[in-house]
């Protein structure tokens, strides 16, 4: 399968940028997730591979063909927008087939094509049937053959999944991400959830303000993120940020922040964690909760904090707590669970704490 390339690509609707500076390479096969928040630039990226917006700088290729200016007719992409765009006079069969038909494609293959893709999504028992007799999930399975017969090089989704309700976008999820795995098609996948890209892409790029934060994979992302946009971006619920300082004495080193004392680091990685003004930041899942006795009075370990709210969610509940003046959430796993207004110790794992200087990521302390 062919590979895309973006070299330098920005986009400009008159004196504002949108798009700055975008270089990006997409492997043979792979799945790619551009992810980012409204007006980051992912669905207009998306619309410059597609043909639909003129690139104001730069290149972009396919196949190592370059395609910048070429018309979305001769660039061989299919494209799955977040509206179906069914006709809604026509029949699932005649859906699927309207793009081939309006190509001249002969009707042996019209027929071979309609039949592959309707056994790959599971649309034989719907064929007759028109947009208004699916479901949500239906629609949005035809909307993804009428791309597949055509046999594309490379398949676009701009947020196909908005328009379902939760269970049902979960579903689709695995159903697109174990049909480009079959299909092993070249895939540019654009969404603003970013549970949908932690769970579909081999990489993911994080965009804000048209630019690129970060790619990787989505454990990279999650473990290693550059900055804090992409440290709060990833991960559901998202991380905790504290602001404070970092003091250093005898080998040993404890962050500080309106009545938070926290020693976290061993003597032998304190030369790697800078003193002074920082934030730290630490997921939610990667804190341990322990309800202390209303009679103890002796020392505890950890942050001390005071429950708020516990969201019981199943197997997980989220323990949203006040540690000081700041406010902060623990995802919890465990039979025991504190109340609303309970004293808890909170210990944080070391391992997983994250330090930060204004936006950029210094260090994980590992």
């Amino acid at each position: 399968m062919p590979s895309v390339h973006f070299d330098h690509v920005s986009k400009r609707f008159g004196a504002t940028t949108v798009v700055e500076d975008f270089s990006l390479d997409v492997e043979d096969g792979e799945l790619l997730v551009l992810v980012g928040g409204s007006g980051s630039g992912k669905t207009t990226i998306l619309r410059m591979l597609a043909g639909l917006e003129e690139v104001t700088e730069g290149t972009i290729r396919i196949d190592d063909r370059d395609v910048t200016a070429l018309p979305p007719r001769d660039r061989d992409v299919a494209m799955v927008f977040q509206d179906y765009g069914l006709y809604p006079h026509m029949t699932v069969r005649e859906n699927l087939s309207l793009g081939l038909r309006l190509r001249k494609v002969a009707r042996t293959e019209i027929d071979r094509r309609v039949a592959w893709a309707a056994d790959m999504l599971r649309l034989e028992p719907l064929l007759d049937r028109k947009p208004k007799q699916l479901s949500g999930g239906q629609q949005q399975r035809v909307a993804m053959g009428r791309a597949m017969v055509r046999e594309p090089l490379v398949f676009l989704f701009d947020e196909p999944l908005s328009n379902l309700d939760a269970g049902l976008r979960a579903q689709m999820r695995i159903e697109i991400g174990g049909l480009q795995r079959r299909l092993m098609t070249t895939t540019v996948y654009v969404t603003h959830d970013q549970v949908e890209a932690m769970t579909l892409g081999d990489r993911i790029v994080v965009l804000a303000d048209g630019r690129i934060q970060q790619i990787g994979k989505p454990i990279e992302l999650y473990r290693s993120p550059v900055n804090r946009f992409v440290a709060g971006f990833v991960g559901t619920p998202p991380m905790n940020f504290v602001d404070g300082n970092v003091a250093q004495k005898n080998g040993s080193i404890s962050f500080t922040s309106d009545g938070i004392d926290f020693p976290f680091l061993s003597e032998r990685r304190a030369s790697d964690v800078p003193s002074g003004s920082v934030t730290l930041g630490i997921r939610p899942e990667d804190m341990t909760v322990d309800v202390l006795d209303a009679q103890s009075d002796g020392p505890t370990r950890g942050l001390q904090g005071r429950v708020v709210l516990v969201e019981r969610l199943g197997g997980t509940s989220h323990i949203h707590f006040d540690a000081g003046p700041h406010r902060l959430l623990a995802a919890v796993s465990n039979d025991r669970l504190p109340e609303v207004g309970d004293a808890i110790s909170v210990r944080l794992h070391s391992e997983r704490i994250h330090l930060f200087v204004g936006d950029r990521r210094i260090s994980s302390v590992i």
